[in-house]
């Protein structure tokens, strides 16, 4: 159940910054706004409706059969990917600043 809630949150925070262009949801994981955040509005959307979308569908595999441990597994590896491509992007904004 938090999978899905978490996935259906990413979800409609990642429409929220592609397609309404809410530039306050673009921010580092200290919750600090990049330096030109309409630059990075699809590229942060992106990320989170691809991610959201992955965390929504784990629980359909976890009910075909899927051992939970390689199930639990799997969503570490998509939550770090998603924790990796947000830093991985500020950090691009941050050093394309300087």
């Amino acid at each position: 159940m938090a999978t899905i809630i978490f996935g259906l949150m990413g979800i409609w925070r990642g429409w929220q910054m592609r397609y309404r262009n809410r530039l306050d949801l673009i921010s580092d994981w200290d919750n600090r706004p990049l330096p030109n955040p309409s630059a990075y509005t699809e590229s942060f959307g992106r990320i989170y409706i691809w991610i959201g979308s992955a965390l929504v569908g784990m629980p359909l595999i976890l009910w075909l059969g899927l051992p939970i441990l390689i199930w639990a597994g799997i969503v570490a590896i998509i939550v770090w990917y998603w924790f990796y491509a947000i830093d991985a992007i500020t950090h691009r904004a941050r050093s394309a600043k300087q």
